[in-house]
């Protein structure tokens, strides 16, 4: 992230327009911050100039120093992203797998842990592509805050519109935080198959542990909100989204299961019957075949009385 050495030249040009025109975006909201404290002097309030002139200078030095400021945050990012990665080689991960299985047994215990493990390799191995949209929001919103970091870090001039200049470093942050995120919760994800989470001893029920797993598969798609919520509202904030998930995932009952499979059941009996109805018509030797019949039968029988 830190070398944008690709960037379009049309980009830096941008860039470089807003950069010149900084110092006359901040002098106007100077101006229009030295006008509205001077109104405080006939409703006898204390104008505090020396404040605006204060934030001007800081915007000033800001935009100096906002190539170091973002080239550090993306160099610290890489250097623990890469790290993380590591637990997520392809290859790693197969293995873990290979000597889980290897100590399953036919137990029950066993047989949940079986359903865990494939639950979540087949969600990470799904999942893996998400990190390169990861990394196309990354470079999506990093150039987007470099383009317009000289508008919005002239905004720190007044307090009014100051909050744009601390969205700006905010965002820097959290989009840094990004594929750190998405590195942790994806080993979280694969590592939770490979723990004793099945373990009576625990007293975790397996359906909350399948939901668990479902929750981390789809935080992966949504690391933005996860990032955000740790940075702000906090992981409660994620309960409707991610629970959402959970939930929907395992309203799958056996009940709903069995109502579609007798839906389809009838939906191939009501084919047959016209199929064969086609068939009579055009060759009548046919219309008592024997292996229509059965097959038509079969199909009648599991319509109105379906599998419980």
């Amino acid at each position: 992230m830190a070398d944008i050495g690709w960037l379009a030249g049309e980009a830096r040009e941008i860039h470089a327009f807003f950069e010149s025109i900084f110092y006359a975006v901040t002098l106007t909201l100077l101006l229009t911050g030295v006008l509205v404290e001077y109104f405080k002097f006939p409703l006898g309030g204390t104008p505090s100039f020396g404040t605006l002139v204060g934030r001007v200078l800081v915007a000033a030095i800001l935009l100096n120093a906002y190539p170091e400021i973002s080239n550090l945050i993306a160099d610290i990012s890489d250097a623990i992203s890469k790290h993380l990665g590591d637990f997520n080689q392809v290859k790693m991960v197969l293995s873990k797998m290979g000597d889980k299985l290897k100590t399953l047994t036919w137990s029950w215990v066993s047989l949940k842990d079986t359903v865990i493990l494939l639950l979540s390799f087949i969600s990470f191995f799904i999942l893996y592509f998400s990190v390169f949209i990861a990394e196309a929001f990354i470079t999506y919103a990093w150039t987007l805050l470099y383009v317009f970091s000289p508008i919005l870090i002239a905004c720190f001039a007044l307090p009014v519109t100051a909050g744009a200049t601390k969205a700006l470093f905010r965002s820097l942050i959290e989009i840094s935080m990004w594929k750190i995120v998405w590195s942790v919760l994806a080993t979280l994800l694969w590592s939770s198959a490979l723990s004793q989470i099945n373990n009576p001893q625990y007293q975790i029920n397996f359906v909350s542990a399948v939901a668990f797993n479902l929750i981390l598969a789809a935080s992966l798609l949504l690391t933005p909100h996860v990032v955000h919520a740790l940075a702000g509202a906090g992981v409660t904030g994620l309960a409707n989204t991610l629970g959402g998930v959970a939930v929907g995932s395992l309203a799958i009952s056996p009940r709903t299961i069995a109502k579609a499979a007798t839906q389809k059941a009838g939906d191939v009996a009501d084919g047959i019957g016209t199929m064969r109805e086609r068939i009579s018509e055009r060759h009548p030797k046919y219309e008592n075949h024997k292996h229509l019949n059965r097959i038509y039968k079969k199909a009648e029988k599991q319509k109105k009385e379906p599998k419980k």
